[in-house]
Parts: structure tokens; sequence; C-alpha cells
């Protein structure tokens, strides 16, 4: 049976030759290659032999393949390897079954004529503006600072961390710290295995000064026109109550996954007589002791703050009008996260960066399959968990395919609780629900629903989540430029709120869209650290080369 590393030398071979047919016979009739960068120069998945033949004759000679070092031990049918290609140094992983491939991963990691370090304009004469401050915008700066190429980042809020800071007070993370490290300066040993969002906001700005990262705060960006024939943006920021005018070759968005903040319009709003609110401008529960409030959703932000009204002694009611997941959160760190990232991961030696390939190498079309088994297993496991969520009114499910968080997550980011104490008062009745219906009116003291029922209320938030992030493309260039780059995020699945065609990759996200020069980035922390890299070598290259490092190759719908 063929190896690893006898495949990866007879792989190296023919990519060179750019003998595509050749190459692709050496892969299993069901396989995948995910390539980030090295051949095409963008993100994507090639499913299937013909898909792979086609990418290798294309790009394979160019690519220049080469130094291929297998990093396992003899007889390995998988692991991970190193090499180096024209453009720079590059890692990947591999996996065979019966000796062919079925899932090939190859990243660049470098580029050879990557610039000193720090050898950067002026701030106020930036190449890349970045737009946001936050976890995403903080770590492309570093790693763009890393390749030498001039940016700045700009950011509305006083200080670095400050959309953090604006959230409901009682708000942690729901991941894990081993998922959460930030590129080149990672949390320290002693850090908490939840970080509250003030400590993140904290960290973000020690972050942000540790590193020396160009960054300009009270500063926010209120129109950008590309100017094709130069080849540069005229973007007009509003910075310490001056505008200005900067011109960079390319503008990254960086403000989250999250558009405007949706908040409906309902009859009876202007008769109500207690407080509405976003779950955005929520703070925290004192001051609602003994009060009714009904809390339009029931996802994460619902749960919270559901749950922050319990402590402050209040009495608060889900209004739950669509299905949700809920998973425990220890079930969500130990069989969706601990695999790569965990104090047991990192003891059996999967480092940070080696969790972020093995995630990366794993297909999404694979994933699917792999998460439908995952999920069948917890909801076995966890029968009498979801048995008491349900009799107390919760509708729940588990994605529409059975898929689970990790794909709802990638598909649309919402419709899901990662379990922080909220679904055991949901059981107990500290917690109401109302579920299935939407609301019809609002009158004094009361929330109307179109199912006949009345939920008395002194107070209302709405937890009903954002529109998505092309919303800041459309408030910053214009219809025309957000048509033109499509949805950002979902990958295709054809499931409710991610519409096909099928991608495979996220859409529009850390790689070229329809608008020349405009790039999106977003995301938790661990993409944030993982994508930033590859967002920057893909700056980096296209401000050396002048332009565009590559077509657009994720079209919109």
């Amino acid at each position: 049976m063929t190896d690893a590393a006898a495949w990866l030398s007879r792989f190296e071979t023919l990519a060179r030759m750019g003998n595509g047919v050749a190459l692709a016979e050496t892969f299993a009739p069901e396989s995948y290659w995910r390539d980030y960068l090295p051949f095409g120069w963008t993100l994507q998945t090639r499913e299937g032999r013909a898909a792979i033949a086609d990418l290798a004759s294309a790009k394979g000679p160019a690519t220049d393949l080469r130094d291929l070092e297998f990093e396992g031990d003899p007889g390995d049918t998988e692991g991970f390897f190193r090499f180096n290609t024209v453009d720079g140094p590059g890692r990947g992983h591999v996996r065979l079954e019966k000796g062919r491939g079925f899932t090939l991963f190859t990243m660049l990691d470098g580029l050879s004529d990557a610039a000193p370090q720090n050898a950067l304009a002026k701030a106020d004469a930036p190449e890349v503006l970045i737009v946001g401050g936050g976890q995403c915008g903080l770590a492309l700066g570093a790693q763009l600072a890393n390749l030498g190429v001039a940016y700045l980042i700009v950011d509305k809020h006083p200080r670095v961390g400050g959309q953090w800071r604006s959230r409901y007070d009682s708000l942690l993370l729901h991941d894990p710290v081993w998922y959460d490290h930030l590129p080149f300066m990672p949390f320290p040993d002693d850090w908490p295995i939840y970080t509250p969002k003030d400590q993140m906001a904290d960290w973000l700005e020690t972050y942000a000064t540790e590193l020396g990262l160009h960054i300009w705060t009270d500063t926010a960006l209120t129109a950008a026109r590309f100017d094709a024939e130069v080849g540069t943006w005229r973007a007009t920021v509003t910075h310490g109550g001056e505008e200005k005018t900067l011109r960079p070759r390319h503008i990254v968005v960086a403000l989250g996954l999250s558009g405007f903040a949706n908040v409906p319009r309902l009859p009876g709003q202007d008769t109500f007589a207690g407080p509405q609110m976003h779950s955005s401008q929520y703070r925290a529960g004192d001051g609602l002791s003994g009060k009714r409030v009904v809390v339009v959703g029931a996802n994460n932000s619902a749960h919270d703050i559901a749950a922050d009204l319990v402590a402050n002694g209040a009495h608060p009611t889900l209004l739950q009008r669509s299905s949700s997941l809920v998973v425990r959160q220890d079930d969500y760190c130990t069989r969706l996260l601990g695999p790569l990232y965990s104090a047991e991961a990192v003891e059996s030696g999967i480092t940070t960066d080696r969790a972020d390939i093995l995630q990366a190498s794993m297909p999404l079309r694979v994933l699917e399959h792999t998460h439908k088994s995952l999920w069948d297993g917890i909801r076995a496991d966890r029968a009498d968990y979801y048995r008491g969520l349900t009799e107390a009114g919760f509708t729940l499910d588990f994605a529409e395919d059975g898929t689970g968080l990790g794909m709802k997550y990638r598909r649309t980011a919402s419709g899901y609780y990662i379990d922080v104490g909220a679904a055991e008062m949901v059981r107990d009745g500290r917690i109401g629900v109302a579920s299935g219906a939407g609301i019809e009116r609002l009158s004094e003291r009361a929330v109307h629903l179109t199912s006949g029922e009345t939920l008395h209320a002194d107070a209302v938030v709405y937890a009903t989540g954002y529109g998505n992030m092309v919303d800041w493309i459309a408030k910053f260039m214009g219809t025309a430029v957000a048509e033109a780059v499509g949805p950002c995020w979902g990958y295709g699945s054809g499931t409710r709120g991610d519409p096909g065609p099928w991608v495979g990759e996220q859409r529009n996200m850390w790689m070229p869209t329809g608008q020349e020069a405009l790039w999106c980035t977003g995301g938790n922390l661990s993409q944030a650290r993982f994508f930033s890299r590859l967002l920057g070598l893909q700056l980096a290259r296209a401000v050396r080369r002048g332009g565009p490092p590559a077509e657009h190759t994720n079209p919109p719908d």
C-alpha cells in the first residue's frame, strides 16, 4: 500500500509537469483538494478527479512545487508536510484511503519576495485601509506589519476593544481559550478558559499596543469610491472630528459578520408603555426586578439576556419565532472543539498552528457528513436534556439536515445557543417560552401574538439579530458595489438562509471579491487568527505587483 510520503513525492512530480490527468488518477474517485493560494491565489476546493486534474494542469507548472517534505513517519497514510513554490513556502496535510488521495490541503505560508518587516509608510498614506478594529482588523494589521505592508486600521470607538465593551455586561466568550489565540501574541498561560467580554476588550487594546499596530480610534469611514484609472480608493474618514481623505490601494471591510441591527417595525410599538431595545443596546437587567420582559428571539444573545434578567429578579419569556439548536457548552467544547483545541490536544502535540491546518484540511462536503454523525451521537446521549427543553415548550432543531452547530455557523452564523446555564432556567420555568408564533401587535402592557396568545410585558428586548455584512459595503461604497460583491458568508449548501449554488468556501471572505481591491474579513477569534495570514499574503502580493492577485473566483449568486 502506498504511504503518504511516496504519494506526495508522486504528486510533486506530476504537479510540476502539469500532468493533471495522471495526477488525478492518484486520487480516489471521491476526493478533494483544498488549496489556499499556492495553485491559483484564491481559496478553493476542487471536488473529484476531473476538477483536480483541471487545477493541476492549469496551475501546476507555474506554481513550481518543490522541496516537498512529509513530516510523519514511514508507513503513515496521513500527516502534515511542507513545500516551496515560486511564490514562497507552504504547508499542507494529506489523507489517503487505500493508497489513493482522499483529502489534500495546501496553503501558502509566506512570500519569497517579502519586504523587510515594519518597512511601513506613514499611517496617513496606507496601501491598505482596514475598516474596523476588532479581532479581525487587528489580526490582519499584525500580519501586514509582519509582511512589510503599509496599512492603517480605523475604528469608530474611542478605545480599541470598544465593540466588546459595548455588549451586555454578562457576556462571556462561549469558545475556550485554546481556540481563541491571536497571531504573534497568544494569551498568557493563566488566562481564563472562557473570557469575559471586558477582559477581551482590554486584551485587544494590549495587543494593539504591544505589537505597535497603526490604528486611528474615534475614526469612522463615511464614503469610499474606487478610481479604476489610477487603481486607488478615495476614502473619506472623520478622525477626531476632522474630515480626512485617504488614497489606499485596497480597502478591507473588517466590521464583523453582521450588518445593521434588525429591529422589527410592529403595530403598536408607539403605544407600548415600557422600554424597548435591540439586544445590542441591552446592558444589564438591574432595574427590572419583578418586571415581565419579553425577549424576542431564542439564540445566543436572547438566552444570555434572559439568564441575566433572571439573575436580576425579572421574569423573562423567550418569544421563539422559529426553531433553534441548543448544545451544552461541555459537549461543544469537548466533542466539537476538544480534539483540536483543548488542554488535552496541546498535551498530545497538537499546537494551535497544527490544529488550524487540521481544521482547514477537512472540506465542507466531508465535514457535513462527519458532523451529521457527531450530532446523531450528541442527540442520543443527551436525550433527557433535549426532552426537558421540548417539554418546556422549546422548539429544537439540529440544522435542517442534522449537521448541527458547526454547519449552521458556516451557513448563516445564527440559529443556535451554546448553553452556559439558561437551558436549565427554561426547563424549570424561570425563563418562559412562547414558541411558533410571530408578533401581531403591541399594546400598552402586552405583546399580542399571531397565535392569539397575549404576553403581558413591562419591557421588550429584540434579540432579532443583524443583516448581512454587505450592508456596510452598500453604506460606504454604494449599492452597485454591494451588488457586484454579492452575499458575504455561507457556502451554497442549499439550506435555509444559504442558497446554492455550491461554492465550498465562505462566499467573498478572505479572497478577491467582485469589486477590484475590496476585501472582507470577519468571524470568530479562531478565524481572525488563521485567515488573517492568508488575506495578508494576498494583499502583500497585490501591493507589490500593483494589481489584484487573481480573478474573482467566488461569484455572487
